[in-house]
């Protein structure tokens, strides 16, 4: 059985389900996702539909026998979703009968009838760069001759403990990917020299002459850091490493790349994997996003029905198969053993891990077990900007002040960067508007608005982390409020605009900047119909991802409050682990240079694009599949 798609100018989604079983059909649906809800044209009803999982039906009774086909159209229920890429196609299509059977359909990739073929993109202009380096350093003194590293570098046999550690995790992760040529007994002799806290933890000094290199540091990270450089100069100069002195400090202190494991479940050594790269681009904070309306993801002794239930999607789950589920079961937990292996492998890296758990919104998979924390005489029928209806857990239910109270200590006793990520965006027009029990609270409390009681709710569950030494941090909505907003020495994350985190940052709060429209790399990176990725903020080029600063050159003062930046991969459009790839790679390199390199020493887009151009070795050395440059 198989199934074609293909869409015009108009949006119109035509569809051909072509059924070649041995017996005949007629009672049946055509189960898919899609980004987002959709509505029917032509030839179709729909029969059920949560958020982009569809389940259509013919709108006249149909026989089908093998060779016959079913014809039918539908759209984008949402003007601003007008399919962009294949990404817009059905995902995990299958043919459920009406004994509950239901079998697998070979899906097409959606096709456009009205786009003509691309010109292709000429590459965009690079020059060589001073040094081959993602980022680019403070300093770079580039002097006469070469360190010749061809055997690599000889690391001292005797070192004290703090660089015993270092050189292990740097071992650990050049013997990953095969890379033992980095380290040899017979390699150039390299010098560490501890300069006990006279730079910063992150700061470092290289001094490569023709028959040795020198490292000075304070600390972990910084000789870390340095060894990231040497490697990747050794890779981008062929062994042939310019000498020369570089004097190296971040800019930001928050360097961070989020995951969206709740739309897709990645494999533990996926996250690895990326662990790796960000730690070959000194990126520092891994944003673990781990809860979201399709999945509670994970396992907690307090309450192990949760990611039992809601782990898996597909046919008969709670939760259908969104997002290319198909069938299923599709999905997967991470256990408290995979949290530590995580963390632990993080840490050698100089990487920090902070988890998300959403709340009040984003909340429907929990809320299909735990339905007590929602009113049972709410009428609102709220539906999320995503399709989905009641999804938002209600502040008044006593059941709600139970689960956050299991929930987030347990989860901030196995995170020990003790930072925990409360979510709070996207709260549903019309949330609470008919709820008896928000009434009653709104009459005790003198609140007035549903802003009113969505900063309360985030103050009072701030305060459960605060009470168990706990920062907590929260997506930008929640700094809004006549009382402060979360308040509680939260850490805010923006994301709808520069403008909203700047007002955060003027407000008093600490803020990382994740614009959608420069650093949500579940955007398409061109208009190419064949490439994967969404376009609701923008569609974002290299260029889009490194050219623009955190901080208004006229009011720099505000860069006491801005304490970094952090890209973002949320996961509608990936199909499996290794799609991660090219959605990061290589707009990832300039999230890097943004996050270390002050605007005066960040390069221009012709150099920075030639300095991108050799990392492509690093990628093909890690076995990362990287889109072109463009």
């Amino acid at each position: 059985m198989r199934f074609f798609t293909q869409v015009g100018e108009d949006g119109i989604i035509a569809a051909r389900f072509v059924y070649s079983g041995q017996s005949e059909i007629n009672d049946f649906r055509i189960c898919f996702s899609l980004l987002s809800r959709c509505s029917s044209v032509s030839g179709c009803r729909i029969e059920h539909q949560i958020g982009g999982y569809t389940e259509l039906v013919p709108d006249n009774p149909i026989i089908l026998s093998e060779g016959k086909e079913w014809e039918f159209s539908f759209e984008y229920e949402f003007e601003r979703h007008a399919p962009l890429n294949v990404s817009w196609g059905p995902m995990g299509v299958y043919i459920k009968l009406k004994n509950g059977q239901t079998i697998d359909v070979f899906n097409e990739p959606l096709k456009f009838l009205s786009i003509s073929p691309h010109p292709k993109k000429k590459k965009p202009p690079l020059s060589e760069p001073q040094i081959r380096l993602i980022p680019h350093p403070v300093l770079w003194e580039k002097e006469a001759g070469t360190c010749d590293l061809s055997h690599g570098l000889c690391m001292p046999k005797t070192p004290p403990a703090e660089i015993q550690k270092v050189i292990h995790s740097f071992t650990s992760l050049i013997n990953r990917y095969d890379l033992t040529e980095m380290l040899s007994r017979n390699g150039i002799n390299i010098h560490f020299d501890n300069l006990h806290k006279k730079i910063k933890e992150e700061a470092y000094e290289i001094v490569i002459k023709a028959d040795s290199v020198s490292i000075r540091a304070s600390g972990y990270k910084g000789f870390f850091y340095a060894l990231i450089s040497m490697l990747q100069l050794q890779i981008n100069y062929n062994d042939s490493v310019p000498c020369g002195k570089i004097e190296d400090s971040p800019r930001f202190s928050w360097r961070g790349q989020h995951l969206d494991c709740a739309r897709h479940y990645y494999e533990v050594d996926s996250i690895l994997r990326l662990l790796d790269l960000m730690a070959l681009l000194k990126l520092n904070r891994f944003h673990w996003h781990l809860i979201d309306d399709e999945s509670f993801r994970l396992k907690l002794s307090s309450l192990p029905e949760l990611s039992k239930i809601t782990g898996f999607r597909g046919n008969g789950c709670i939760i259908p198969g969104v997002f290319g589920g198909g069938i299923g079961p599709t999905g997967g937990t991470y256990s408290v053993e995979d949290v530590s292996r995580i963390i632990k492998h993080a840490t050698e890296l100089g990487i920090s891990v902070m988890p998300e758990i959403e709340i009040p919104a984003h909340a429907l998979s929990i809320l299909q077990v735990f339905p007590q924390m929602r009113d049972a005489q709410d009428k609102s029928l709220e539906v999320s900007v995503q399709g989905y209806s009641e999804n938002t857990i209600n502040p008044a239910m006593p059941a709600t002040w139970d689960f956050l109270n299991k929930v987030l200590p347990e989860i901030g006793s196995l995170f020990p960067f003790r930072l925990i990520h409360l979510g709070c965006d996207e709260l549903p027009p019309n949330v609470w508007k008919r709820s008896p029990a928000i009434n009653k609270l709104k009459f005790e409390k003198n609140f007035k608005t549903t802003q009113d009681l969505q900063e309360w709710m985030m103050q009072r569950a701030a305060q459960i982390l605060v009470e168990k030494g706990i920062r907590p941090a929260a997506w930008e909505e929640a700094g809004l409020g006549d009382n402060g907003g979360i308040g509680n020495n939260a850490l805010l994350f923006s994301w709808s605009s520069l403008e909203t985190g700047l007002n955060a940052a003027r407000e008093g709060y600490e803020v990382v900047m994740c614009p959608a429209q420069h650093v949500y790399f579940d955007m398409a990176q061109t208009k190419n119909v064949l490439e994967r990725g969404v376009s609701w903020a923008a569609i974002i080029s290299m260029k889009d991802a490194l050219n623009w600063d955190p901080v208004p050159l006229e009011e720099p003062e505000l860069e006491q409050n801005i304490i970094g930046i952090q890209g973002a991969l949320w996961s509608e459009t990936i199909i499996k682990d290794k799609d991660m790839d090219t959605m990061l790679a290589p707009r990832i390199l300039a999230l890097s240079e943004v996050s270390w390199s002050t605007n005066s020493r960040k390069r221009d887009f012709p150099e920075f694009i030639g300095a991108a151009n050799y990392f492509s070795k690093v990628f093909e050395k890690l076995g990362w599949a990287s889109n072109q440059l463009v």
